[in-house]
């Protein structure tokens, strides 16, 4: 027996985690089923311990455990002794901002073939429209064990729709050369036509 993975990807403002929480809601609600929510820790999305969705419109925000990005693979023992007070398994394991997750491949295969199921939510593309972290990889293992990949949607501010995320530093398109990670920036969703990356060597 092994898990299934629900992969729900797309730029920034296209409801990812809205949709996360809906899901582990439905499968809380109707399933019965233990949901564990987990945040890693490069998500400064929220408070500490909380994900939360920038959509006001949708779900808001659940109770998480948080965990170093660098290092899921510590989340397990945590996993066994929560299977132990609720006395049965943890059915399904969700994951916001799956993109700062290092080694998430092989720590999602792991969950899979141990009979967890598995959502994921993250970023596809980073602000220069390259593959952000493992989330692309991700779908291999819908592939070989089954699930599903939601393209969440996003549009551009022309109406066109987005595929990439704009980062804005004090409201001008962030240099190609600044870092990956950083506080103090925001993003709007962009279409090609739109997106603007200062520097881009390509």
């Amino acid at each position: 027996m092994h898990g299934k993975l629900e992969l729900l990807m797309g730029p920034m403002r296209s409801n990812k985690t809205a949709e996360l929480l809906r899901r582990a809601d439905m499968r809380r609600q109707y399933a019965g089923q233990y949901v564990l929510i987990l945040k890693p820790s490069d998500d400064t999305k929220g408070k500490p311990g909380v994900v939360e969705s920038r959509n006001p419109n949708g779900h808001g925000k659940m109770e998480a455990v948080e965990f170093n990005s660098q290092n899921p693979w510590e989340l397990l023992p945590m996993i066994a002794a929560r299977e132990k007070e609720i006395g049965k398994r943890v059915e399904c394991i969700a994951m916001d901002e799956g993109q700062f997750v290092e080694g998430l491949f092989l720590f999602t295969k792991h969950l899979l073939e141990d009979n967890h199921d598995v959502l994921i939510a993250g970023l596809d593309l980073d602000f220069r429209a390259v593959p952000f972290g493992e989330m692309l990889n991700l779908t291999w293992l819908v592939n070989a064990y089954g699930g599903n990949v939601t393209e969440c949607i996003a549009y551009c501010t022309c109406g066109n729709r987005a595929l990439y995320s704009q980062r804005l530093i004090d409201g001008k398109p962030a240099p190609y050369d600044s870092p990956i990670k950083m506080p103090g920036d925001s993003y709007e969703p962009r279409c090609a036509e739109h997106l603007v990356l200062p520097g881009n060597p390509h």
